[in-house]
């Protein structure tokens, strides 16, 4: 894990999901992202979980229900 650990609290944030983490990671290199998803019904948290599979820099945390 790098120095930093940067948490994205997501709700319905599929349309600004990969901008926001592509910035993220860009301006902080030696920083991981944790997405933490509260059972977003519009597919964030698969979406999190596809950036997650690509890159060792990101994490994520599923929650049953917003919170």
């Amino acid at each position: 894990m790098n120095e930093a650990l940067i948490i994205i609290p997501t709700y319905n944030e599929r349309e600004n999901l990969k901008s926001l983490c592509d910035q993220v990671l860009t301006a902080l290199p030696s920083a991981d992202l944790l997405i933490v998803d509260d059972n977003s019904p519009d597919g964030t948290g698969k979406m999190a979980d596809a950036f997650a599979a690509e890159n060792p820099r990101i994490h994520v945390k599923h929650r049953a229900e917003k919170d």
